[in-house]
């Protein structure tokens, strides 16, 4: 993959890099924000690797960046582990937060992962034991019944399923579901949330849960 690194502790810069070209992948690192900012409108890349605080331009505004042109996977790093600032990552879009200092082997590790997202999601069927959830026609089936879902809540159940293990906050699944348009309030993501848990009871191969703070998850067993 061609991973964009944004790190101003050189040390740390360069023990990613070396981690992530030891990996096989083609790396692009910089301690800058604002220049990552630059390479982002030029180049394509295929994953994110972001530091929260650097000069220039913050992690978070650059993850803000990345999600507004593309699906990529983007892990946040960070020396801080309050509850608000893993909230704010997620709110812009992060698939994962990781705090200094870390293992090497867990960055490798929490990167296959959320690229393992990336690939399902591209898939137009979806499938988790005994539930399939079809883009195409927007049906969802439980073994052999049918499951018939309201345009939102299937395109809700659809985004959380896309990228199972994946926190999405309320504010963001509200403008991938509902769009920027949107003009209800976080309450109306809870409501849906409620309707989707009613309807897969019948199932425990999928099962929306909620981390608090956060806000929600879809878990699969298959």
């Amino acid at each position: 993959m061609e991973i964009l690194v944004v790190e101003d502790d050189q040390n740390i810069q360069r023990l990613i890099v070396e981690t992530l070209e030891a990996d096989g992948h083609r790396v692009r690192a910089t301690a800058d924000g604002q220049e990552a900012a630059c390479w982002i409108d030029e180049l394509t890349f295929e994953a994110a690797i972001l530091d929260v605080m650097v000069p220039g331009r913050s992690g978070l505004e650059l993850c803000q960046q990345l999600r507004q042109r593309d699906e990529l996977p983007i892990l946040l790093l960070t020396a801080l582990g309050e509850l608000t600032d893993k909230r704010a990552g997620f709110t812009a879009g992060a698939d994962d937060y990781i705090t200094k200092p870390f293992d090497p082997e867990e960055l490798l590790f929490r990167l296959h992962a959320v690229a393992r997202r990336y690939q399902k999601a591209a898939l137009p069927i979806l499938r988790f034991g005994d539930v399939t959830i079809d883009k195409r026609s927007q049906h969802v089936m439980l073994g052999e019944t049918e499951l018939t879902l309201p345009r939102r809540e299937f395109d809700l159940l659809h985004q959380l399923a896309s990228f199972p293990g994946r926190v999405f906050s309320r504010e963001e699944l509200i403008e991938r579901v509902w769009g920027l348009d949107f003009m209800g309030d976080d309450r109306t993501i809870d409501v849906h949330i409620k309707r989707l848990r009613s309807r897969l009871r019948q199932t425990d191969a999928i099962h929306i849960s909620t981390v608090r703070g956060l806000g929600y998850r879809l878990e699969a067993k298959g």
